[in-house]
C-alpha cells in the first residue's frame, strides 16, 4: 500500500515539474517575443531616420565623361565616398568600388566596377 502512495506521490511531483518547466519555457519564449518586437520597432525607427536623412543629389548635369572637370564630376555624382591625392596634380575619387582618375583637374580615366558612375563616352 505504501508503494502505491509513493508511486502516486512521485507521479504528482513529475507532473508538477513538467508543468513548471513548461511555464518557465512559456515565460522565456514570451520574453524573447517582447524583446524581438522592441528590436523590430527600433530597427524600423533607425531605417526611417536614415531614409529621411538621405537627400537626393540635384544634378545640373546627368553625366560626366573623359575630359570633364572635377566640378562636373561632383555635379553628376555628388560627393565621393573617399578620395586620394596620388600626386601633386593627380587624384582619384572613389564611389563604392568604382574610381574616377583626375590629372590637372580633368578626368583621364575611370573604373566603373560598381556600375554606379553616371558616365558617357563622348562622341
Amino acid at each position: 500500500m505504501i508503494k502505491i502512495y509513493y508511486t502516486i506521490f512521485l507521479a504528482l511531483i513529475l507532473v508538477g515539474c513538467n508543468q513548471s518547466i513548461s511555464q518557465t519555457e512559456k515565460d522565456y519564449i514570451k520574453n524573447l517575443e517582447e524583446k524581438n518586437r522592441a528590436l523590430e520597432k527600433e530597427l524600423q525607427a533607425l531605417k526611417s531616420e536614415a531614409e529621411s536623412q538621405e537627400q537626393p543629389v540635384k544634378n545640373s548635369k546627368a553625366y560626366f565623361t573623359i575630359g570633364s572637370t572635377e566640378k562636373e564630376v561632383l555635379e553628376a555624382m555628388g560627393e565621393p565616398t573617399a578620395y586620394l591625392k596620388t600626386a601633386p596634380e593627380a587624384k582619384k575619387f572613389i564611389y563604392g568600388i568604382s574610381t574616377v582618375y583626375f590629372y590637372q583637374d580633368k578626368v583621364i580615366s575611370y573604373d566603373n566596377l560598381d556600375q554606379n558612375l553616371n558616365v558617357k563616352v563622348a562622341k
